[in-house]
């Protein structure tokens, strides 16, 4: 009891210790949380794309010389037909080059495509996917292209609607 007849609580060692494990716990759950992400989205270069319509004609994205264009047939796009994409580089010497068909307004599933390069024009990917079919109808999709390459991964992405 202290001179004011208040009686003192006194924190023991062990519950120090107990809250500083506490503290450190929750440091490095705040802090993997941001690694762990980092981890599974290595940096890229974003290509940035100039405006476009998927389905009037091919899309660009540029950096410098840099020059990626994209084409999806036939036109106009639509859900459950195969669709041939065609992914042309410019001073990007690829090793891979994948395709990531993501819904932006509704998870629609993993579509992801591996594109091959042409042997007779190495500048040219080439595969074919489909797009997943939307209970709602229209729905606004995001291709975006991963093109890799043994300095540094480059990315861009364009939006388009499709029932």
């Amino acid at each position: 009891m202290t001179e004011h007849g208040v009686t003192e609580k006194r924190i023991k060692p062990q519950q120090w210790i107990l809250l500083g494990l506490a503290a450190v716990v929750l440091l490095a759950l705040l802090t993997s949380r941001d690694l762990i992400e980092q981890s599974l989205q290595p940096d890229s270069v974003l290509l940035p794309p100039l405006p476009c319509d998927l389905h009037q004609g091919n899309c660009i994205a540029s950096r410098g010389n840099q020059l990626l264009q994209l084409s999806l047939t036939p036109r106009p796009l639509e859900s459950s037909q195969p669709i041939s994409i065609e992914v042309r580089l410019q001073h990007l010497d690829a090793r891979q080059v994948m395709l990531d068909l993501q819904g932006v307004e509704m998870y629609m599933g993993l579509n992801q495509t591996q594109l091959t390069q042409d042997p007779e024009r190495p500048e040219i990917w080439r595969g074919t996917t489909e797009l997943a079919v939307c209970t709602t109808g229209e729905m606004t999709w995001r291709a975006s292209v991963y093109v890799d390459t043994a300095e540094q991964l480059y990315s861009t992405a364009f939006d388009f609607d499709a029932r």
